[in-house]
């Protein structure tokens, strides 16, 4: 779950104030683009169930500060935190609980197919994280979504066009849908996990690119190109390596395959803060951070076929492109270590 480019939390539990090494400056490099044919998404407001209440969750669950009332603590540092090895334990033990649930809703037949609704997806999340999970060896957690500034569920669910904090609705999913599932856990350890994936919601035994069907051609397209963006910015990740190689790193692939990169939306710090510093552009820019050891933070490219540009809807939350054109974000929560990066949320069957 992402923050806008300019805001953290503020008093009041409101987005509100500037973080002064990420005031937006468009870079010298400002992408010229071109007129493509793409095709324009039609995801509308549907109704959704009533909004999940915090009190669902089993009592015995630890819970962040702004469960009850939605109101998140204002940020006290506003400098990146190098986190102890005793920190850095809890958090990898919280990113590979994420880790856990994200594998098993996308690999799920069961939810990942035409006529199911993002609202069943949101139920079978808050299911997977409340419950012990022995994969991560963590016990029952806590939705980290769930009430945080307000928003309703326990998941992001974003179809198409839908950019990010998609709220999970009533509207059933089709053949040829992009979707993003962004699932973030806060664990026994007082810590957040964070990570996101798309997939192409296909018909079942339709599990190979049709050549008569372009839709569901240029969406794998983008899948692909926002996957290599992802780990593209994680690459460079390495001690002394300054924050702007990643949204460099990012651009340079977006570039390749004529792809925006979405602009006001970033990647985070995370630990006992579900949001904090670094604050991670996926694009160009000048924010020379140097990257040191101990440092952990979410890498989190949103890709676009069209435009960068993002426009909000009425329910203060679900972000799409302007323009129309589909995105597919991929994220990762990463560690900065003394000879590299730790990839701290990789899926089950990768060597750790």
């Amino acid at each position: 779950m992402m923050v806008p480019l300019q805001k953290v939390i503020g008093k009041g539990g409101r987005l509100a104030f500037r973080s002064k090494q990420h005031s937006l400056s468009l870079c010298s490099t400002e992408r010229q683009f071109f007129s493509k044919s793409f095709r324009v998404a039609s995801i509308v407001p549907r109704p959704s169930s009533p909004q999940r209440p915090p009190s669902s969750v089993p009592p015995a669950i630890l819970r962040p500060a702004y469960s009850e009332t939605g109101i998140v603590p204002e940020l006290k540092i506003m400098r990146p935190i190098i986190h102890s090895p005793e920190s850095i334990r809890s958090i990898r033990l919280a990113c590979r609980r994420a880790r856990s649930v994200l594998d098993a809703v996308l690999s799920s037949d069961r939810l990942i197919q035409p006529g199911v609704t993002t609202d069943e997806i949101d139920d079978a999340v808050f299911r997977l994280i409340t419950e012990p999970d022995g994969f991560s060896n963590t016990g029952p957690s806590y939705p980290s979504p769930l009430n945080y500034a307000g928003f309703p569920k326990s998941v992001c669910t974003s179809v198409n066009e839908v950019v990010c904090h998609g709220i999970p609705d009533s509207r059933p999913l089709e053949h040829g849908d992009v979707l993003s599932v962004d699932i973030s856990v806060y664990t026994s350890d007082g810590v957040h996990g964070d990570n996101c994936g798309t997939v192409i919601v296909l018909k079942d035994g339709e599990n190979s690119i049709s050549e008569e069907n372009e839709d569901i051609q240029s969406g794998h397209r983008l899948v692909k190109a926002a996957h290599e963006c992802l780990m593209a910015g994680v690459e460079v990740c390495k001690p002394g390596a300054c924050l702007s190689d990643i949204g460099a790193a990012i651009m340079d692939v977006s570039d390749s395959y004529g792809y925006g990169s979405v602009r006001k939306y970033c990647g985070h710090g995370i630990g006992s803060e579900f949001h904090c510093p670094p604050f991670v552009k996926h694009y160009k820019n000048s924010d020379k951070v140097e990257l040191r050891p101990g440092m952990i933070f979410t890498i989190e490219p949103m890709i676009t076929e069209g435009h960068y540009e993002t426009k909000m809807w009425d329910d203060g939350w679900t972000v799409t492109t302007m323009d129309g054109g589909r995105s597919a974000q991929f994220e990762h929560t990463v560690l900065i270590t003394n000879s590299g990066v730790e990839i701290l949320t990789v899926p089950e069957d990768v060597d750790r």
